[in-house]
């Protein structure tokens, strides 16, 4: 692939610089200060790798995975493809560095809040990222591998309705039979919370927010513990967990549920002495270790 070719694909679509050798955003904001019309060639020169932002690009990415031996992806999307019909076959589609990953990109016409997974090895991506061609970790390099033609002209094919109202069907929603009366649960008072000013104080917040895809287990259950304590925060608490890789919507309002019953958060100091990292440095996590 030609890199005006490369530098033209991505100008149409929201990129970001992300850390040199590495996945991770370079960004105040992670992938959410993503634009339109940058170069990528630019960020390739001065170092860093790339990323695009899924939706808002408009853009849902299948994330093949065969980094376990055994992985067959493919049979997932065999086997839908039998019940919901053919996915298109001429697609913008890269490969991943390692080159056991690949990345089929699709136009999100018609997608609002898709499911996270297909099958066990095919992550859908949308209120995420995907690090993008030619960003390189330890030499390898993301390669397009389909949707262009010769003459550069590339093609982001539109998924067919029966996928899209597929997608769309979150099948870990809570049958209603499972549904919990949240109305019956404990409530914290915190209502009028300037989250805003909740995420600047707090770099354990911020690191949660900008570095989803990345997260342990441990630092997303505090994330969990903490923003359950705010009335009505269950839809921003799905929006920071979709990316991250084990998302599962029943899963995370099981957690909130059981967050906001506890009805104690994981404190600056637990999370301070338990993340050292993410928080050295946080204005709020030496307040708090002065006055210990």
């Amino acid at each position: 692939m030609r890199q005006h070719n490369l530098t033209e694909l991505w100008k149409q679509f929201a990129i970001f610089p992300c850390k040199p050798n590495d996945k991770r955003p370079a960004t105040e904001h992670g992938f959410h200060d993503a634009k339109t019309g940058q170069d990528v060639m630019e960020f390739i020169n001065k170092g860093y790798n790339v990323g695009l932002a899924c939706a808002k690009s408009n853009l849902i990415v299948f994330d093949l995975d065969y980094h376990v031996e055994d992985a067959i992806p493919e049979e997932a999307l065999i086997d839908l493809e039998f019940k919901l019909g053919e996915l298109p076959t001429n697609t913008l589609t890269q490969r991943t560095a390692t080159g056991k990953g690949t990345h089929m990109i699709f136009s999100a016409k018609g997608i609002t809040k898709p499911i996270a997974k297909i099958g066990d090895f095919i992550d859908v991506r949308y209120n995420a990222y995907v690090v993008i061609a030619p960003s390189k970790i330890n030499g390898n390099q993301y390669e397009i591998i389909n949707g262009i033609d010769e003459n550069g002209n590339v093609t982001i094919a539109e998924l067919p309705q029966t996928w899209i109202d597929y997608l769309n069907k979150d099948t870990n929603t809570l049958t209603n039979s499972e549904k919990v009366d949240y109305s019956k649960l404990p409530k914290r008072t915190y209502s009028d919370i300037n989250l805003e000013k909740l995420f600047d104080n707090c770099a354990f917040l911020r690191h949660c927010r900008d570095d989803a895809e990345e997260l342990s287990y441990n630092e997303w259950f505090s994330m969990v513990t903490i923003l359950a304590q705010i009335e009505d925060s269950d839809d921003l608490i799905h929006e920071l967990s979709e990316p991250y890789l084990k998302y599962s919507y029943s899963e995370t309002q099981k957690m909130i549920n059981e967050a906001r019953k506890f009805g104690r958060p994981h404190t600056c100091k637990h999370i301070s002495s338990s993340f050292e990292d993410v928080c050295k440095g946080c204005i709020s996590a030496v307040k708090k270790e002065e006055i210990k």
